[in-house]
């Protein structure tokens, strides 16, 4: 039985998570910028495409899903979306970011999300519906055709953006895709590939070279990482979630992580999906602390600290969530692996 189980896709899930929470407080700021740089616009960046391609990669692993098992995960992710939507509602009220404008109401719930980390929960529905269509009723090569097109346009919108916006026709293109959404990092643009891929890898399975995999793994990094360097010298992206070389990144380390077969961490998964709901409001129960002790100096100014802290706040909370929610250790099965 352990043989059917991926280790280090559950490892994976809260290395992603703890990314997610890096990019969102920048922890070596005060003290290596670079050093910051590398971990919040570099290598943070792999953790969303990663839970996208996990997402779909069990999705798909045993074909193309009956419709009712594909209705069922986009039900619960969709119970997830609107439960995360009234959780950070008083926070939004609070902050003043909240809007009665209609046109705004619906970017943030099908686009931008209702607070800044919730993008990837309608981004994950919608690129999952265009993904299981494709899959589902086109070749292989036809479908990824598509996918790529759309991750083109999405280039264009986020890291090439300065670059696309000096010829007029494609600015003008950008500006009215803009009316509906902030950013290309989106369910549109940039979860299809990344659904695709982990769909693909499920529905064509094969065998890997372990070391030659990683060497070619560790190159594209490298090449993603100066891609990256080059892109904010020149200061071109409007925002940086995509890059050329980051679907080759995400296509060898899968591919890598796969490859490995044992006992399955199945908290892994509650926990990482908790984790990268609450710590937002970590964040913000933190700030508060930190104001009411006087101990901004700690939980607050400084940075690495700062984010220790909202990784240890986002674990305790996650972990007596889920065992409040499962009354211990007993997991029960879910669609959404």
């Amino acid at each position: 039985m352990s043989k059917k189980y991926y280790p280090l896709i559950d490892i994976m899930r809260i290395i992603a998570a703890i990314l997610v929470v890096g990019i969102h407080t920048y922890p070596f700021l005060q003290y290596n910028p670079s050093l910051d740089f590398f971990t919040t616009h570099i290598l943070g960046r792999i953790a969303v495409p990663f839970f996208f391609m996990a997402t779909s990669f069990f999705l798909f692993r045993q074909g193309i899903p009956p419709v009712s098992k594909f209705q069922s995960v986009l039900k619960q992710l969709l119970m997830i979306d609107i439960i995360c939507i009234l959780i950070y509602f008083p926070i939004q009220i609070y902050n003043h970011s909240f809007s009665l404008e209609p046109m705004l109401i619906l970017k943030d719930i099908f686009m931008n999300g209702t607070f800044y980390h919730l993008w990837y929960l309608p981004a994950s529905m919608i690129g999952l519906v265009i993904v299981y269509l494709l899959l589902k009723y086109l070749k292989d090569w036809q479908s990824f055709i598509i996918v790529l097109i759309l991750y083109m346009i999405g280039l264009g919108g986020d890291s090439y953006f300065g670059l696309s916006v000096q010829i007029p026709f494609i600015n003008d293109f950008y500006t009215f895709i803009f009316q509906f959404c902030d950013y290309t990092r989106n369910g549109i643009f940039f979860a299809p590939m990344f659904l695709w891929l982990g769909g693909f890898i499920a529905v064509h399975p094969y065998q890997i070279h372990k070391q030659h995999c990683s060497i070619a793994c560790l190159i594209s990094f490298l090449l993603m990482s100066l891609e990256a360097i080059i892109l904010t010298y020149y200061q071109i992206p409007r925002h940086d979630a995509m890059f050329i070389t980051l679907p080759i990144v995400m296509l060898l380390l899968f591919m890598i992580l796969i490859s490995y077969r044992g006992q399955r961490y199945l908290l892994c998964k509650d926990l990482s999906l908790s984790i990268y709901i609450i710590h937002p409001l970590m964040i913000v129960i933190i700030r508060l602390i930190g104001k009411i002790s006087h101990l901004e100096k700690y939980f607050i100014d400084n940075s690495l600290t700062h984010f220790l802290l909202v990784i240890l706040f986002s674990f305790l909370f996650s972990y007596l969530f889920i065992l409040l929610k499962n009354g211990g250790f007993h997991h029960e099965k879910s669609s959404i692996r």
